[in-house]
């Protein structure tokens, strides 16, 4: 009975600890994760983080392993609602656009948290957990828009959207509102056209080419 009366308050606390530990990779880098910098920003004890956690970076890497999935399910059910209601690829490109806008902290944390892999090997599983989710969605996309093989075009277009990404949290404003949009219609044409699917990529084009 005691249990049960405490246990929402128990998964508040950790809740609100990976909140924190995504807002902290967020501001200093993964490196500074800290048992004293995650329970201040939390609000909470100390010793919270042993509660729930055998280490920091335990609670580091279900941040971002929470973080990601969810964004993933997130673009996925974008990407299915769209294939339900027979979306175009060019709307399915747009949407998908939208979603692949930077979020803050979220976004600078997940790019933190690749740099630090690059540095420590041991550290890679998270980010490898954390690609793997985003390419899930970046093939449900794909797949949507009528991909002939949506999983090899995933790991292209997930790098783009890294990229984009990045470019535009580092530079506020560089990019061109349409961007983002075009680059993913045209890689998306560019893969069409590489697998032999010449008519698809002709149709796609006339119709996002603009009226005279």
């Amino acid at each position: 009975m005691t249990e049960r009366r405490h246990r929402p308050s128990a998964l508040a606390r950790r809740a609100a600890l990976l909140k924190a530990a995504v807002e902290v990779a967020a501001e200093v880098g993964v490196a500074g994760v800290t048992h004293r910098a995650v329970t201040e920003k939390a609000g909470l004890p100390l010793t919270t983080v042993g509660y729930f956690f055998d280490s920091i970076d335990a609670l580091t890497e279900e941040a971002l392993r929470v973080y990601t999935e969810e964004d993933a399910d997130t673009q996925i059910a974008i990407a299915e609602s769209l294939a339900e209601a027979q979306g175009s690829p060019d709307e399915i490109a747009a949407a998908f656009s939208a979603a692949a806008t930077p979020r803050t902290p979220e976004t600078l944390a997940l790019f933190e948290a690749y740099l630090h892999a690059a540095r420590r090997p041991e550290s890679r599983d998270a980010v490898t957990r954390a690609l793997t989710a985003a390419r899930r969605a970046a093939a449900a996309g794909a797949r949507a828009a009528g991909a002939p093989d949506p999983d090899a075009m995933a790991p292209a277009f997930t790098a783009l959207a890294h990229g984009l990404a990045l470019h535009e949290m580092a530079s506020p404003g560089s990019l061109p509102p349409d961007t983002v949009h075009a680059a993913f219609r045209a890689m998306f044409l560019g893969f069409l056209l590489d697998s032999g699917h010449i008519e698809p990529a002709l149709q796609l084009r006339r119709q996002s080419a603009p009226q005279e």
